[in-house]
């Protein structure tokens, strides 16, 4: 998923090749943190908005 801030949604951003089972403490595919991640499945959908506004934010850099 390809995200700017305008299109931003609550799915997740994972393309399937995560680079924090390596050691990377943010993914180079997704730009997630390991520790969002790792709790994608507990975050609620303000939450899951939140993390993909910040990637898309960053992306729009």
């Amino acid at each position: 998923m390809h995200l700017s801030p305008n299109t931003v949604t609550s799915e997740s951003p994972c393309i399937g090749h995560c680079t924090t089972v390596l050691g990377d403490d943010v993914c180079r595919s997704c730009l997630r943190t390991f520790e969002e991640v790792t709790n994608w499945v507990l975050m609620n959908e303000d939450e899951r908005y939140a993390v993909n506004h910040r990637i898309a934010d960053l992306v729009a850099q």
